[in-house]
């Protein structure tokens, strides 16, 4: 498999596994309310949550649909735009887990912070896969590209 073809099938992974954050979207009120209070009892359930909730589920969804299946589907014409996708996600979620750490006294670090953390985290990882991904893709475009001159 080469690199390309396994960035590929890396930013498939990220579409596929970000599409049921529509689901959430479209959750009635009170699975939304039911989940929140299961990870945080005292939250008040208002419009400002409801409206955060939904509108990170529906940008998870709508960068799983449309930005990586259009990646997936041409790397070499998307490869500047996935290059700053992939290192913004990684400086992002490093800036988000320090931000969490330090806003959040260790006594408040329940449900709700791991629920935050863990999410941080696995956009952490992802980040870092595709940065690698695209490190090998660039590396082989230049040996291609050398070996042709």
């Amino acid at each position: 498999m080469t690199a390309e073809c396994g960035l590929k099938w890396f930013l498939r992974f990220l579409g596929v596994t970000t599409i049921p954050a529509a689901v959430a979207a479209a959750m009635p009120q009170s699975w939304v309310a039911f989940m929140i209070h299961h990870l945080e009892p005292d939250v008040p359930i208002g419009i400002v949550v409801t409206y955060l909730f939904r509108m990170v589920m529906l940008l998870y969804a709508a960068l799983g649909v449309e930005a990586f299946f259009f990646f997936a589907a041409d790397i070499r014409r998307y490869l500047p735009l996935i290059w700053f996708f992939g290192v913004g996600t990684v400086i992002l979620a490093v800036a988000a887990l320090t931000a969490l750490f330090a806003g959040v006294a260790p006594e408040g670090r329940n449900g709700l912070f791991w629920l935050v953390f863990f999410d941080f985290a696995d956009g952490l990882v992802k980040g870092i896969v595709l940065v690698i991904l695209l490190s090998c893709v660039s590396c082989h475009r230049r040996s291609v590209t050398a070996d042709e001159h």
